[in-house]
């Protein structure tokens, strides 16, 4: 009786592997069965290509995909600002702004986070690391150790104005706190923010040192943000912030400081969710807060679409 022929019979290497579109496959790349296809020319992606992108590693199709990438980029900047004059002309038409001033143009982002309780959980380890920095800052500060750069140094932009500086901060005002996020979990708070904070206030212990960063986080924040990011802004006088969160400008903030002479003129700018490319997928976040801001004041409206507008009448509020 003979035995039934059980032997697996394997492709030959000489068989056709290509994947769609074409092109042979390289030896030693893995094609994964119903894999997706580069957008470009349609080959079936390598599980190295699927991890780093969406484009095979042509240079073809990654030089067409930067280049789509960057025409989107130019046309998403275009319809931005064509909200702001949109904007702008909703408020003009309503008289609620006057026409024909020369104001600035700009375009914010929005922070859209919730604002959350701060749970033990994100304070103990917050406050555990905050304690290993100004210990060690006090080590420096008694002559016991020598201050090591930290690799977080940040120029803070030189030679401002009082007016320039109060026209930036009633920018952010309008954003509440889109970079804050950044901060989370450390707050930016190193050696040499915390020897500079002890310098300027000999007569602290450590211990009061530590009690007057912890006694400033307040009861909520906003969700997977920085502890001192709060509804009112950072809990955190300028005195005892890093110089990233006292220096840092996004893009909309150095817009306008390119655009700010001697004198204080208004700012009309508008705080978009979609201002970073990921945000635009959301549908759950509002799209615009509208503002006039200047040296002394922001002037919050409301942002209503052309076709929306009708009788509707726009208020503004104070802040």
């Amino acid at each position: 009786m003979s035995r039934p022929d059980r032997s697996i019979h394997r492709p030959s290497q000489s068989a056709d592997m290509r994947p769609p579109g074409g092109s042979q496959a390289q030896p030693g790349t893995f094609r994964s069965h119903g894999a997706p296809q580069c957008v470009v020319c349609g080959n079936v992606l390598t599980v190295s290509e699927q991890a780093v992108g969406s484009t095979c590693s042509r240079g073809e199709c990654k030089t067409h995909q930067v280049r789509q990438q960057a025409q989107a980029e130019i046309r998403r900047q275009k319809e931005l600002r064509d909200r702001v004059g949109m904007a702008e002309q909703a408020l003009v038409e309503s008289n609620l702004i006057p026409a024909g001033v020369d104001r600035l143009l700009s375009v914010l982002p929005s922070n859209q986070r919730r604002l959350v309780g701060i749970s033990k959980r994100q304070l103990r380890p917050f406050i555990d690391r905050l304690m290993g920095v100004i210990s060690r800052a006090a080590a420096i500060r008694f002559g016991n150790a020598a201050l090591e750069d930290d690799g977080v140094g940040y120029n803070t932009p030189a030679d401002l104005s009082p007016s320039q500086l109060a026209i930036l901060g009633n920018g952010c005002a309008v954003c509440r706190g889109h970079c804050c996020f950044q901060g989370r979990g450390h707050a930016f708070l190193y050696v040499d923010t915390v020897l500079g904070y002890m310098k300027r206030h000999p007569d602290l212990r450590p211990r009061d040192v530590l009690e007057a960063y912890v006694s400033r986080i307040g009861p909520k924040a906003y969700e997977d943000s920085c502890v001192y990011h709060a509804e009112t802004g950072c809990t955190l006088p300028r005195d005892m912030r890093s110089k990233v969160c006292n220096g840092y400008l996004c893009k909309g903030l150095k817009e306008i400081l390119d655009q700010l002479q001697d004198s204080s003129p208004e700012v009309f700018v508008i705080s978009v969710s979609d201002y970073d490319r990921d945000d635009s997928r959301d549908p759950s976040c509002p799209s615009t807060r509208v503002a006039v801001i200047d040296a002394q004041n922001v002037t919050r409206y409301p942002f209503v679409e052309p076709a929306e507008r009708g009788d509707d009448i726009i208020t503004p509020s104070e802040a």
